[in-house]
């Protein structure tokens, strides 16, 4: 019979002792930014915490960012944070869900009938065609699905 041991979190995480720039090349936020999302996402990651070895919900959301900014593994974003590997996939998954709750406020999508205004904005800023919104200074190029390929 296998013994089931309660989850271990040791705080390796702590904004406050982090250069400002330290937290930009690691997290893609500022410190203002990062403590506003955390309080509003506080609500939906205070839901989940368990004492004694709760994980506080900035931890949570920091060691998220740091996934999503560095494009690492769960295993090595987990050991950073001070956690398991199963426990970070957990948290993943509540801080994603609570992202995507709150993501009207941060992401907005042209319209179809603005596209064409939205374009010639942003020709008129760096004289590139076709270009409907800019995401953190990252070129993503959105190529519509090949409808005749798909057909057998």
């Amino acid at each position: 019979m296998r013994w089931r041991h309660p989850p271990v979190y040791r705080p390796l995480l702590d904004l406050l002792t982090m250069e400002d720039r330290h937290i930009i090349i690691t997290y893609r936020l500022d410190r203002a930014t990062i403590q506003e999302l955390c309080d509003q996402l506080e609500p939906d990651l205070m839901s989940a915490i368990r004492q004694p070895t709760g994980i506080p919900p900035l931890v949570q959301l920091l060691s998220v960012l740091h996934f999503l900014a560095s494009g690492s593994f769960q295993t090595t974003v987990a050991m950073a944070s001070g956690m398991s590997q199963p426990m970070f996939s957990n948290v993943l998954t509540r801080v994603l869900s609570a992202l995507l709750n709150h993501m009207p406020s941060y992401i907005v999508l042209p319209q179809v009938e603005d596209l064409a205004t939205v374009k010639a904005d942003f020709y008129a800023l760096g004289h590139i065609p076709n270009i409907f919104g800019a995401i953190d200074d990252t070129h993503v190029a959105f190529v519509p699905p090949d409808v005749l390929g798909c057909i057998l």
